[in-house]
């Protein structure tokens, strides 16, 4: 049986993921994140969450497939988290004193990670899909 790798972190991704899901959510409803997106973010995230194009459709996004994108875009344009301790810094530095730090100074760590953890069967390729046409969109804008 392999030996579980510990970088000392126990369930501190766990706090992490809940509270950038509550600032995500919680800026969402407030209409400061949509604020802080580019046009073309804004365009996107009307079209896949707002009135009236949902109604329209027959197919959407659930709760938790819109969860992750918003997370996802919320850490990378809304807080502008260019490495994983940013991450921890700008949604709540107190986990960096619960956790080995100085792991996170290690170059594998000095890029934007992003973690979805949906589970199987629960549309983590509709919620990749959207991510790689937010980017590519981005990009090419």
């Amino acid at each position: 049986m392999p030996t579980p790798i510990n970088i000392g972190t126990r369930d501190v991704p766990l706090k992490l993921a809940k509270n950038i899901s509550e600032k995500a959510l919680s800026s969402w409803e407030s209409g400061e994140f949509i604020k802080k997106t580019t046009p073309i973010t804004q365009e996107l995230l009307k079209y896949w969450f707002s009135e009236p194009f949902i109604s329209l459709r027959l197919a959407n996004f659930h709760e938790g497939q819109r969860r992750s994108i918003l997370n996802t875009i919320y850490m990378h344009e809304v807080l502008g988290c260019q490495t994983v301790q940013q991450i921890y810094e700008k949604t709540n530095d107190a986990l960096l004193l619960e956790i080995a730090a100085s792991e996170l100074q290690k170059p594998k760590y000095q890029i934007p990670k992003y973690a979805i953890k949906m589970a199987t069967g629960t549309g983590k390729t509709w919620v990749m899909h959207a991510l790689v046409i937010w980017q590519y969109l981005k990009r090419n804008s």
